[in-house]
């Protein structure tokens, strides 16, 4: 991938395929919008590229307003490359970019690149007062001689993946579902610094992260993540926070990698914010934060020995009923299946977005069948739901057979001002296994709304 500095810099014999924004964390949207052009300049022989501001164009036309960042340049730019692109140009952004016309910067454009197909989004637009919209280039495009390709809004998992929405997740702390819609788990580098090396007194050591300014941190709180030294794995819980038991003055990023205790003061850390365990909390004692530092370590260790994945494609989808809302949920094991049903009743109500205290249970349950045990299920988590006024995110099935299953799930309190769903229905409901599907598991739940 051929990297420009400006617009200047490259000169292109056409015919280009360009896209234009900042596609800050390259989230799933931003790579389908990419794959599709891709594929549609290979059809014709040309050259795709993208086309991104440097600095953010807000931090120059709002600069008391700085935009954190879901990913650095640099990270940026890796990403950009696995997508395919031919070429990225960093234009840089200026007052005068901000004053520059839109037919002015399309014709720079034209010139440079030879352009053939501008793609973008129903809501995009560039230039002086963001004049240059769908409308006014659709026209521009006519007269100049490139055609503008108008992607519309991405979903996922029936949800619309917006590089702001999935911001607003990892700043409430939502960190698992904002890695469903990213595609990988969010991550943050950075060196290594001294602390008050407090944690090595107490037998917890831990490693203080200073990430690059300007990046979005995950809400104040304690999280399952992987540490990367270098090409090397290992499983750390991270607290994010203040730390009210010692009296801390300032934020802190600590990563406490477990079972490791190396020498790594000046070297870089990569952490992947894998799932939230609970929030920040202030105890009454040295010993009762310890006692609760090991109840982290086990469950972070926990859920990151089952190598938890972000989905490669969508785990459930709406099908369409004429009075109720019905789902059809795939898994690739049993407990799969009821995790992500789950996830499906609670994704439609906006659970992802609640951002109040998080609460955790435990739960066993029975059932006649699957069918049955599926519906007990998901009418447990809906009845917790109401009663304790929480959306649950987070499902770990420990134990599911055809008669019963034990589970912990958690989420937080709040509701959300979405679809409501009133009870979980038995009417054309089904469980399908591998061996009738010739591939997963499958079913089919319908909800009264």
């Amino acid at each position: 991938m051929q990297v420009y500095e400006s617009i200047d810099t490259a000169s292109l014999s056409g015919p280009t395929f360009l896209t234009i924004g900042t596609f800050d964390g390259v989230h799933r949207g931003h790579r389908a919008l990419i794959a599709a052009m891709r594929q549609a300049a290979r059809q014709v022989g040309a050259t795709t590229g993208l086309l991104t501001f440097h600095p953010h164009p807000r931090t120059v036309v709002r600069p008391g307003q700085p935009v954190a960042m879901l990913s650095s340049l640099s990270d940026r730019l890796e990403l950009y490359r696995q997508t395919g692109l031919d070429f990225v140009i960093l234009h840089p952004f200026t007052i005068n970019t901000a004053h520059t016309p839109a037919s002015a910067f399309i014709h720079r454009l034209h010139s440079h690149l030879q352009l053939s197909q501008l793609w973008v989004g129903p809501d995009f637009a560039l230039g002086k007062d963001r004049e240059g919209d769908v409308a006014h280039l659709q026209a521009y495009g006519q007269q100049q001689g490139f055609k503008l390709h108008i992607v519309p809004e991405f979903y996922w998992e029936e949800q619309n993946i917006r590089t702001s929405r999935i911001r607003r997740l990892i700043e409430i702390g939502n960190v698992r579902w904002a890695a469903d819609w990213l595609g990988r788990f969010y991550t943050l580098s950075g060196i290594v610094v001294y602390g008050d090396r407090r944690g090595s007194t107490i037998g917890v050591p831990t490693a203080n992260l200073s990430p690059a300014g300007g990046r979005v941190i995950p809400a104040n709180g304690v999280y399952a993540t992987w540490a990367w030294l270098g090409s090397k794995r290992y499983p750390a819980v991270t607290n994010v926070g203040l730390r009210p038991t010692v009296q801390g003055t300032h934020r802190t990023i600590e990563a406490h990698i477990i079972d490791f205790d190396d020498n790594i003061y000046g070297r870089c850390l990569r952490l992947e914010f894998v799932q939230r365990l609970r929030d920040e909390m202030k105890f009454p004692s040295l010993d009762a934060l310890v006692a609760q530092i090991e109840r982290d370590r086990q469950q972070g260790l926990d859920i990151l020995q089952s190598d938890p994945q972000v989905p490669e494609h969508p785990r459930f989808y709406e099908i369409p009923y004429t009075a109720d809302w019905g789902v059809r949920v795939n898994g690739n094991s049993l407990d799969q299946l009821f995790q992500h049903a789950a996830l499906a009743m609670f994704s439609m109500q906006g659970a992802a977005e609640a951002d109040g205290p998080t609460v955790q249970h435990s739960l066993q349950l029975s059932g006649e069948d699957l069918e049955d045990l599926l519906v007990r299920w998901l009418s447990e988590l809906l009845w917790r739901s109401e009663t304790e006024n929480v959306m649950w995110q987070n499902f770990a099935l420990h134990e599911v057979s055809e008669h019963s299953l034990r589970a912990t799930i958690s989420g937080r309190e709040g509701h959300r001002d979405m679809a409501h769903i009133k009870a979980v229905t038995y009417h054309d409901l089904y469980v399908k296994s591998p061996q009738e599907t010739r591939d997963h598991w499958e079913a089919q739940i319908l909800f009264d709304t």
